[in-house]
């Protein structure tokens, strides 16, 4: 379980051996055992005893901005990895399974999104040519991805954001003209979003993040040694690679959100800078996120969560960087 603590005042405090929350309307305790992280979205309060119990049981303490980004993170000091992993990771990078596992990952992304655009079909009827033709342009440009399998990914970095890209356009323009009216939107903003559907989005991609890189971690990458974005970032992250692969899936709970009127414009505040998530819209897709990480589904031949599918897909580039090495 995730603990939220989105209000202004709470308090973490460890007593006997627990995390105690105290805020405006009392106190609450939760053992270690009951947590997989603590989110905290507001200005709180957390004393050192509560801090090395998170990390005595392995709980990251998350602290995420107004986007639902993750700001910074409270963890063990030790690095998962061993350093044999860790130098391979490095070298992986020059190889051209680099870029079938690239394009192997964007096959997964752009079947999501046909699938998405295919539910749009069902829910928006009136839509469905539109839809269909974007349907078939995304499963013509995806075709691309095959004429890099044989290079590496310095060779090919420019060209296979670019088709990524123009898959991208086709496929944010169709959903932006054919949500509800409400709902719709002109292009993709990310931050700041110039609309409730973008801030929604944003801040379920944030969360997201989070959930990539302690799939990272826990396999034993360094989520730093990027691959596809390495040359993209500031500080480059193999978690803005492999996030690629599960954003449809919060596209699509926000989409359903929207198609089932769930999404209130009381969920958002203005300012100059643009739109985002207020404490009202925060309470609504915080556990949608959360119940969403705990939905089975089949997917890649296993019956799993969406949070353990995103650990195990994880793994399997793991396992493909220590087959791949082995054979030099």
């Amino acid at each position: 379980m995730q603990l939220v603590l989105d209000s202004k005042g709470i308090k973490i405090s460890k007593k006997n051996n627990a995390f105690h929350i105290t805020g405006a309307n009392g106190g609450r305790v939760f053992g270690p055992g009951k947590l997989t992280s603590i989110a905290i979205t507001a200005n709180v309060q957390i004393d050192t005893a509560a801090i090395n119990l998170a990390i005595k049981h392995e709980i990251p303490i998350l602290f995420f901005n107004n986007y639902g980004k993750v700001s910074g993170r409270l963890w063990s000091p030790h690095f998962q990895s061993i350093a044999t992993l860790r130098r391979y990771q490095v070298k992986f990078l020059e190889e051209t399974a680099a870029t079938v596992w690239l394009i192997d990952l964007f096959w997964l992304k752009t079947e999501q999104q046909v699938k998405n655009l295919q539910y749009l079909q069902m829910q928006q009827p009136m839509y469905a040519s539109v839809l269909g033709q974007a349907i078939k342009s995304i499963k013509q440009h995806n075709k691309s991805f095959e004429k890099y399998r044989n290079q590496t990914v310095p060779e090919v970095r420019n060209s296979f954001m670019g088709t990524e890209g123009t898959i991208a356009r086709i496929y944010w323009q169709a959903i932006g003209n054919t949500l509800p009216r409400k709902f719709r939107f002109q292009k993709r903003s990310r931050r700041p979003a110039a609309d409730h559907f973008n801030a929604a989005i944003n801040y379920g991609y944030g969360m997201l993040y989070s959930v990539v890189e302690s799939g990272l971690f826990a396999v034993g990458l360094d989520p730093q040694l990027g691959i596809l974005h390495t040359d993209e970032y500031t500080k480059p992250t193999l978690s803005f690679d492999l996030i690629e692969t599960f954003r449809p899936w919060i596209d699509r709970m926000i989409m359903e959100a929207c198609i089932a009127d769930q999404l209130k414009a009381n969920f958002f505040s203005k300012n100059q800078h643009g739109i985002f998530l207020n404490k009202e819209g925060k309470a609504f897709i915080i556990p949608a996120f959360n119940a969403l990480l705990r939905k089975e589904i089949k997917w890649l031949n296993q019956e799993s969560t969406i949070k353990n599918h995103i650990y195990y897909l994880a793994g399997r580039l793991a396992n493909r960087i220590r087959a791949t090495m082995a054979e030099q």
